[in-house]
Order: structure tokens, then C-alpha cells, then sequence
């Protein structure tokens, strides 16, 4: 019959559990709510078609968080970044071409 006061075993109807708060991020699923349903923008207002690939940007579509898919951490930073250097170089080329 078994341990009576293990764990039980797992309900295959229920949706994964988020890991606990300090866990590691184990690269399965949104790192908030631990759904395993992601998907890959292919186009994003801050970055076009270009910056999801290179910031290797995924959303969950259970809670909506974005974050990197390779450590899981936010990409806020990074978008910034990006963004920032993007416009730099728009302007940079704006400037250069009033000058022609």
C-alpha cells in the first residue's frame, strides 16, 4: 500500500506548481507561475523582428511575464538597452543624411 503520509501522487489534471520563492530557475516554463505554455514573439514593438531573437525573449501566456528563455531572469534592462542603442543609430543616421 505505501507510505500513508508520502507525497501524494502527482494530479496529471492540475497545472504545474511555480517553484518556490529562491528556487532555481530550471528553465521549464515561466519562472512567475510555473506554466509550461511560452511562445517566442516573432515581432515586438521595442524590437521589431530582430530584438526577441537576440535577447532570446519569451512570454508566458498564463500570467504574461516576459523574460529571457535561457536564464529566466527579466529582460527589462536588455530592452532598454537595445531600445537605446536602436534609436541611438536612428538618430545617428538621421543626422548624417541632413548633412548630405
Amino acid at each position: 500500500m505505501g507510505n500513508p503520509y508520502g507525497q501524494p501522487p502527482p494530479n496529471p489534471y492540475q497545472s504545474p506548481q511555480a517553484p518556490a520563492v529562491g528556487a532555481a530557475w530550471t528553465g521549464l516554463g515561466c519562472p512567475r507561475c510555473g506554466s509550461a505554455y511560452t511562445t517566442q514573439p516573432s515581432f515586438t514593438w521595442w524590437g521589431g523582428l530582430l530584438g526577441p531573437k537576440l535577447l532570446n525573449h519569451t512570454v508566458c501566456n498564463g500570467c504574461g511575464l516576459g523574460f529571457n528563455g535561457r536564464t529566466g531572469k527579466d529582460n527589462t534592462t536588455a530592452i532598454a538597452i537595445y531600445f537605446g542603442v536602436m534609436f541611438s543609430i536612428v538618430i545617428f543616421l538621421v543626422i548624417v543624411r541632413a548633412m548630405l
